[in-house]
């Protein structure tokens, strides 16, 4: 059971809360819990929807490409309602089963595509080793070119981010969620 109510746009909210609440329903087709429990912190809440939206729709990298990303840092953050949703946006929009399968086991990357392969294995480095090589670095500069890495970057911090607040919150998976494997 999560740790706080879900705030909403009502009286027993402050009202900081609630123009980050009203905000985030202006901006959003949802109200996601990582940003609308942070608009207990007010503004922070609805610029990280914001941050969100403009991350996983409005950037050079594809939603596949984007999507991995997520849950690639998903992966490392060990977080369990975050990933099926993204999992099956990945799936939509091309992305495929193969690079799941190789994100929630941390398996081998040797079967995936070369894009595939270089996005979660700059995300291992970046969130799991916590050592990014120059070699990684510049593959994926050469691939993307600087505004990518930087977009791919705050991708995974930002679902790291949304992770954290998740897990402060104790908000669990929808019943009968696909969830992460655990691990060994």
């Amino acid at each position: 059971m999560p740790r706080l109510p879900f705030p909403a746009d009502t009286e027993e909210f402050s009202e900081e809360t609630r123009a980050a609440m009203r905000h985030i329903l202006a901006t959003r087709t949802t109200v996601p819990p990582p940003s609308s429990y942070l608009t207990y912190a007010g503004k922070a809440g609805a610029l990280l929807s914001d941050l969100v939206e403009h991350l996983r729709f409005h950037t050079s990298l594809t939603a596949a490409e984007t999507e991995l990303a997520v849950c690639t840092a998903v992966r490392a953050a060990d977080v369990d309602y975050i990933w099926a949703p993204h999992v099956k946006l990945g799936l939509a929009a091309g992305a495929r089963e193969e690079a799941f399968h190789a994100i929630d086991t941390l398996g081998p990357l040797d079967d995936l595509t070369a894009d595939e392969a270089l996005i979660i294995g700059y995300g291992r480095e970046l969130l799991e080793t916590k050592q990014v090589t120059d070699e990684t670095v510049n593959a994926v500069i050469k691939r993307w070119g600087e505004k990518g890495l930087l977009e791919l970057t705050a991708a995974m911090g930002a679902y790291t981010m949304n992770a954290a607040i998740l897990r402060a919150m104790n908000h669990p998976a929808p019943e009968g969620a696909r969830v992460l494997t655990p691990r060994k």
